[in-house]
Order: structure tokens, then C-alpha cells, then sequence
């Protein structure tokens, strides 16, 4: 049973009990508000081949009831749509990503290369033959071939497949696992999903990253370092000037956990960030009056979504989406790992000796900066501020 209010009032139904909700009025007609306990969904109630239908349309308050009716519009479109295929349905994706400015003709090539090389079974098959054992199945094959962070890549990718296509998607947190080891859930990933918007889309990182830097401009930079480079909290922290070479585009890890120094190239945007901040007269990159003469626990960053204040980065997860962007832009795991200055990439020393010899020090995070240029949907430039 559904109970009517008034959709164009946003603020009340941010108060509104558990329950399903239609519009007291005739302006949305079939538009409907799943409020549930820690998250409310809009869905559109259409005839589709005969039949009538409830198709998913977006999170509330991140969606508006306007902004919901419109697309509920164009998904009942798509749901009497030709997808009969899972690449079908990626296909279709792409096109409304890209139409939308969300999506990069690089970033669709590789993530359809990745698809297609991993999981060409699943995008073969028909999307109501699709089963989560299914996608479980191509995943598994993946981590015992110790590519997880693939894994994870191809698990997001044909989630995404089945996002507009007229059937349940197999793939879902508590449907379709890969394997964590010390790649826990990033904030931004549950944040993403208790208000269900796109976890792939990093924007709203990098907006509350760089609104942060505004308000103190060497915590800022610290945090936007972490992000971007996977490199350890307290590595990043305790950086002297004498580590930067701005010039060859690196860093110099000393104290690094697995007790190892590493000179590890960095992207462009890193250099810039840094550059910006040259002129504070200090040993320390990020100094602070503390005992240590540097920042210690930048802790979590904060955005507002709707009412609420939510937490969308923590200083370790810049270590889970360097791995997801490194997945992303088709790099073997013992490069990222190398990257971020972990031990684990020692295990594939002679093939990253290998690899560095035949592709360089700059390409891989060259492309690793693609893919986040691609997800925070800007390519920064900074003022010197100091």
C-alpha cells in the first residue's frame, strides 16, 4: 500500500517514515519513493511489452523528484530496448555515459578490451541467462590468478552492463564478492551505496579534497597526495623536500613499512600540487607546530550530500582507488604495487624490472592520471599559494 505526499517538497520527505510513497497530485504520474532506513529509491511503475513493470531510477536526495521522472522516461525506453546481450547492454552504458560527458572514448576502450579479454562468456551470454555463480565464477578464475585488482575492475564493468537492462543484475555487493585481502571498502564505496550514486564517479572526492585544501592549504595537499598516489599516510606526512625531485617527476621513500627506500615516479597533477606549496620556507613538505615539525593524522575528509555530512575519503583509501585505477588502465598488479610502494611487488621483481625496461618510468602513471582525470571529471591546475 502506498501512501500519497508531495514530491516537490524535498525537506519533508527527507523526515518521512519507512514506507512506499506516491505523489499527492497528478504531476509524476508512476513515479514512486522507496523510503527505507538508510537509504530512499525513486522507481517509475511502466508498461513494458504488455506488461507493467518497476524500473529503478536513482537515489534520493542526491536525485530530485523532477530529475527522477525524466529519466524514468528514458530507462523505460531502454527497457523496450534491443539489449539482449550483457554487451548489448555495456554498449548501451557506454553510449548514455558518454552522451552525458561521464565517459572518455579511452576509458571505453579499455574497459571494453578488459571486458572482452576476461569475461567474454558473460558479455556473450544473454542477460537473463546471466546468474551471479556465473559473474562469481569469472572473478574467481581471476583471483586465483592473482589478478584481484582485474577482478575488481570486471566485476564494476558488468555491473555496469546490466544497469539499464530489463533484468535483476547479478552483480551486487552481497551477490558477487572479490576477494579483499588488505583492499578493504574504500568510504567512498558505502558512502556511494547508502545513497545509491555511482561509486565510479570520483568527483565528489575531489570537490570535498580540494574544498579542504581552501580551507588549509598544506593538509590539502597532503590529502590530495594520498589520493593520487597510493603512498602510505605516514610516508606522504613526513616528506622532506629533500625526497621531491620536481624536476624527473619523482619521490624518494625512506621510512617506507616494508623497511625498503624506493624512488617511485609520480603523475604530473602530483608535481604541480607540490610545486604549489615550494615556497613555505621549510625542510618539511607538509610542516606543522607539532613535535615532529610535520602533519601527523590528516584524518577524514567530509562533503555535505542533501542534509547529511558524510565522510567520503580517509587517508588509507587512497591505497584502495589507486588499485582500482591502476585495474582500470590495465596494469598487472606488481606495477601498481610498485607504485604505491609496497613490498608485495618485490614477488614480481624481475617482471617489473622487465616492464619498467620496455614501457619506461612515466607511462604507467601517465595512464594511471588518465583514469583519474576520467573519475574526478576535471584535470586540475593549481596557483602557487605560499
Amino acid at each position: 500500500m502506498t501512501t500519497a505526499i508531495d514530491f516537490t517538497k524535498p525537506a519533508r520527505l527527507l523526515k518521512t517514515p519507512p514506507g512506499m510513497y506516491r505523489h499527492d497530485g497528478d504531476r509524476f504520474p508512476g513515479l514512486y519513493l522507496n523510503v527505507g532506513k538508510t537509504k530512499s529509491t525513486w522507481y517509475i511503475k511502466r508498461k513494458v511489452d504488455g506488461k507493467t513493470k518497476s524500473i529503478k531510477i536513482g537515489g534520493f536526495p542526491a536525485m530530485d523528484a523532477l530529475t527522477a521522472f525524466k529519466q524514468g522516461d528514458t530507462k523505460t525506453d531502454v527497457a523496450k530496448s534491443d539489449i539482449q546481450t550483457v554487451r548489448d547492454g555495456w554498449r548501451f552504458w557506454c553510449d548514455t555515459s558518454q552522451a552525458q560527458g561521464g565517459m572518455s572514448d579511452s576509458h571505453r576502450e579499455r574497459m571494453t578490451r578488459q571486458l572482452e579479454m576476461h569475461a567474454k562468456e558473460i558479455m556473450d551470454s544473454n542477460v537473463a541467462d546471466v546468474t551471479s555463480a556465473n559473474v562469481q565464477a569469472v572473478l574467481n578464475r581471476l583471483m586465483a590468478e592473482g589478478k584481484k585488482a582485474t577482478a575488481r575492475a570486471v566485476r564494476i564493468g558488468i555491473g555496469n552492463a546490466f544497469n539499464f537492462a530489463p533484468v535483476v543484475n547479478p552483480v551486487g555487493q552481497k551477490k558477487t564478492r572479490v576477494a579483499k585481502s588488505d583492499e578493504t571498502e574504500a568510504q567512498w564505496t558505502a558512502v556511494a551505496r547508502a545513497h545509491d550514486l555511482d561509486a565510479d564517479d570520483w568527483s565528489v572526492i575531489w570537490e570535498a579534497i580540494m574544498a579542504r585544501r581552501e580551507q588549509n592549504v598544506i593538509v590539502g595537499t597532503a590529502v590530495a597526495v594520498m589520493f593520487l598516489t597510493g603512498i602510505r599516510s605516514e610516508n606522504v606526512c613526513s616528506l622532506s623536500w629533500d625526497q621531491v625531485d620536481l624536476q624527473n617527476k619523482t619521490i624518494h621513500l625512506t621510512k617506507m613499512k616494508n623497511k625498503l627506500a624506493r624512488t617511485l615516479p609520480v603523475m604530473d597533477t602530483v608535481i604541480e600540487l607540490l610545486k604549489a606549496i615550494r615556497q613555505s620556507g621549510s625542510e618539511w613538505v607538509f610542516p606543522a607546530s607539532s613535535a615532529t615539525g610535520y602533519i601527523t593524522d590528516p584524518k577524514g575528509t567530509y562533503t555535505t550530500l542533501g542534509d547529511e555530512r558524510v565522510r567520503v575519503f580517509l587517508p588509507h583509501d587512497g591505497r584502495r582507488h589507486f588499485m582500482q585505477a591502476s585495474a582500470e588502465a590495465f596494469l598487472p598488479d606488481y606495477v601498481a604495487h610498485f607504485l604505491r610502494g609496497d613490498k608485495k611487488a618485490g614477488e614480481g621483481s624481475d617482471m617489473l624490472m622487465k616492464y619498467l625496461k620496455r614501457m619506461g618510468n612515466r607511462r604507467a602513471v601517465e595512464d594511471i592520471e588518465k583514469v583519474y582525470f576520467e573519475r574526478i571529471k576535471v584535470e586540475p591546475s593549481f596557483d602557487i599559494v605560499c
